[in-house]
């Protein structure tokens, strides 16, 4: 997954901040490129997430694609705010799911990571979260943005994760599953944090993993 670019939809009602951490990747290990695409995210929540992988001695990139169901009409992009995170933020003020895809696209290649591109997995993408696609847009449009960004990311050999914060049984997990490489579910457990994968080609699903 990390070398061919990869696609990680994260379930479950608890402990996906953690989760979300480690996919996301740390500096410690190399460059990184992250893109968060906030959707329903609480305020703050890219910026606590990034300081929480931020370590070592590169200085990576974030940019900030804020999708407000509230507030849409027209498409902005603002530097970052006095005092704030040093990243960049982009707000999309449309509920035309194109206009979103376009803008992450557009994002990702805005970044410069040098005359090489990408190496696998420098780019991160965290999507925080999809709830608000599923509830609100039938599910061919869904699909049909889904399959366009998974794309994207693939392109790029970027991995990508997806929050949608429902237990893995659900309808609204069954709709999209087979749009991603697999399906991580996340829970407490007695040792701490537990994850168990889903993977979709081959079919295989683990048991329940430390985090």
């Amino acid at each position: 997954m990390k070398r061919n670019g990869s696609n990680i939809l994260l379930v479950g009602s608890e402990a996906l901040d953690a989760a979300c951490e480690r996919l996301l990747g740390e500096s410690s290990a190399g460059p990184r490129y992250r893109l968060f695409v906030t959707t329903d995210a609480r305020p703050g929540a890219a910026d606590a997430k990034l300081a929480s992988v931020e370590s070592g001695l590169h200085g990576d990139e974030a940019v900030v694609v804020d999708w407000q169901a509230d507030v849409r009409g027209s498409r902005a992009a603002d530097g970052p705010a006095a005092d704030g995170p040093p990243f960049r933020r982009v707000s999309v003020e449309s509920d035309d799911l194109r206009e979103l895809g376009e803008t992450v696209e557009e994002t990702i290649a805005q970044f410069d990571p040098g005359p090489d591109g990408f190496s696998p997995a420098e780019l991160r993408l965290c999507f925080d979260s999809i709830t608000p696609l599923v509830a609100d847009y039938d599910e061919r449009s869904v699909r049909r943005f889904l399959l366009g960004l998974t794309e994207t990311v693939e392109r790029f050999d970027g991995m990508a994760h997806y929050h949608l914060p429902v237990e893995y049984d659900s309808e609204a997990v069954r709709s999209v599953e087979p749009l991603f490489d697999a399906v991580v579910e996340v829970q407490y457990g007695d040792g701490g944090v537990e994850q168990r994968w889903h993977l979709t080609d081959p079919d295989f699903t683990t048991d329940w993993l430390s985090l």
